[in-house]
């Protein structure tokens, strides 16, 4: 009994043996595979970072909703929360992914029932980014339009031009009837309106360059006016003061007006009186100046050459001696022979040279002795003494009062 007892206990001792390994090994996979999805998670986790946006609203957005950047996935949001005062939004995102500073966030709806999904915008396209710490306020977020705020305000535009127990027509009636009495009967004026608006919408779009062109010299203008401020100002404060003047003048102006305007009619009745005796003094008078015109060469020469002549005849009055002291000079007297033989040559005639050799030749040493520069007069009858009244003396002295009026006797 004992002994099959024993036997029996043996058996089962052995027999659950194996059971105890499949259980080690179940357990033993069990955690493997719990730390490798751990491992997993954090190798996925340090894959991406949170960007986080905070929204005054949420409606149609939920938890694994999609995050896109020009229309291209590139990550989920992970969670929804209050902040009091709005929605905060998290949303993971790739480690590759850059985004610029600045970055928005705009919930998009396509369609009344699809689902919705977080735009960042813009995309990054260099330069600096936002690096992996972003937080987007609530003034670089948007959301869409909702169909019951779109509701709400047509209702209340209805309403306004709904009729009313107090208003039976309604605003919205009469408007309609209103349009309907200004175009009956105007088509064809409407339709000629509308031509030419087309044709005038064509002529601006071919000559779009030079309507730019226009707007560019404009604004080049406006832009010379704002530099000229300072000088605009001043002319406006003297046209302003010109203008003061006129009305302070006022009867003064018009009187002055009045009597031009009389003047005018005595000139007009003159010339119309002695039209034919104006003509003549006219034509004459085209003449002369046309005689000035030929001679302009001359006038020219000798207002250019008067001044000076007229400084060195001023000069030679000597007013000590009361008289013109200046000596006359003859410079074609220096030579003569050239002089009166090189005038025969000047002729330039069969027998010229042949008068000017014979001319030096027989009259050149009488010629020689008659070389000066000034004339050899020692004398001139022009010259006399003469003196101020200070460079006088009286002798005897009583001459003087007899002399000279008002001296005391």
């Amino acid at each position: 009994m004992i002994t099959r007892i024993g036997a029996a206990l043996g058996r089962h001792s052995n027999s659950s043996k194996p059971f105890r390994r499949w259980t080690i090994r179940i357990g033993a996979a069990v955690v493997a595979i719990a730390l490798l999805a751990t491992g997993y998670h954090f190798a996925q986790d340090s894959r991406f970072y949170t960007v986080t946006a905070h929204f005054p609203a949420t409606n149609g957005l939920y938890p694994g909703d999609e995050v896109r950047v020009v229309g291209v996935k590139v990550g989920t949001v992970r969670s929804i929360e209050t902040d009091g005062t709005g929605l905060t939004v998290r949303m993971r995102v790739p480690k590759s992914l850059k985004l610029p500073t600045g970055v928005q966030a705009v919930i998009m709806a396509q369609s009344l029932v699809a689902a919705r999904f977080v735009q960042l915008t813009p995309a990054w396209t260099g330069g600096p980014d936002a690096g992996h710490a972003v937080d987007i306020p609530a003034d670089r977020t948007a959301v869409p339009v909702e169909w019951d705020q779109v509701e709400q305000q047509l209702n209340r535009v209805t309403t306004a031009l709904a009729p009313t127990s107090t208003d039976p027509t309604g605003p919205g009636a009469r408007l309609l009837g209103s349009a309907a009495a200004a175009l009956h009967g105007n088509g064809d004026t409407l339709r000629a309106s509308l031509q030419q608006l087309s044709a005038t919408m064509n002529t601006l779009s071919a000559g779009s360059a030079d309507l730019f062109g226009t707007i560019r010299n404009l604004q080049a203008f406006t832009t010379a006016l704002a530099a000229s401020d300072q000088q605009i100002v001043v002319f406006q404060g003297r046209l302003a003061t010109v203008a003061q003047v006129l009305a302070g003048n006022h009867d003064e102006l018009s009187t002055a007006l009045t009597s031009l305007d009389a003047a005018i009619g005595d000139i007009q009745s003159f010339v119309t009186t002695h039209r034919d005796g104006i003509t003549t003094q006219l034509k004459q008078l085209s003449d002369a100046t046309g005689v000035l015109v030929s001679q302009r060469d001359a006038l020219e020469t000798v207002l250019h050459r008067a001044p000076t002549a007229l400084s060195n005849y001023y000069n030679t009055y000597n007013p000590g001696q009361g008289a013109i002291t200046g000596v006359p000079g003859f410079p074609n007297f220096g030579n003569p022979i050239n002089f009166l033989c090189g005038s025969i040559a000047a002729v330039a005639n069969a027998t010229s040279a042949e008068g000017a050799k014979l001319c030096a030749q027989y009259l050149g040493p009488l010629l020689n002795t008659l070389r000066m520069n000034y004339p050899q007069v020692s004398i001139n009858p022009t010259i006399g003494t003469g003196a101020g009244p200070g460079q006088l003396v009286y002798s005897p002295p009583s001459l003087k009062h007899l002399l000279l009026p008002g001296q005391p006797g």
